[in-house]
């Protein structure tokens, strides 16, 4: 039971401190930027069904953190594809 709770903590500091990473681009695409928000919503729902195991409840076998590494990733791909968008948008040439 230690260890479940030691391993759940380590993995929510984990998926805390990537997600913070993640938030340092700012995503101006609405549908990405929407995406991602929704990604986050999905941790913390994961995070506290974790939670909730850690004091008694199911046992996720590592699922659960495997979850929370792929919607982190979804996120920082989310953010790459926004700012690839940014850089190869089609610049208006100036008026001479």
């Amino acid at each position: 039971m230690r260890k479940l709770v030691v391993t759940t903590f380590l993995s929510m500091l984990m998926a805390t401190v990537i997600a913070t990473v993640a938030y340092s681009y700012t995503i101006t695409h609405p549908d990405l930027k929407n995406a991602h928000d929704l990604a986050e919503q999905a941790i913390k729902q994961v995070e506290g069904a974790q939670h909730t195991e850690a004091t008694g409840g199911v046992d996720f076998g590592g699922h659960a953190n495997k979850a929370i590494s792929l919607f982190t990733e979804a996120q920082k791909e989310l953010a790459a594809a926004d700012e690839y968008n940014n850089s190869h948008q089609k610049k208006a040439k100036p008026k001479q």
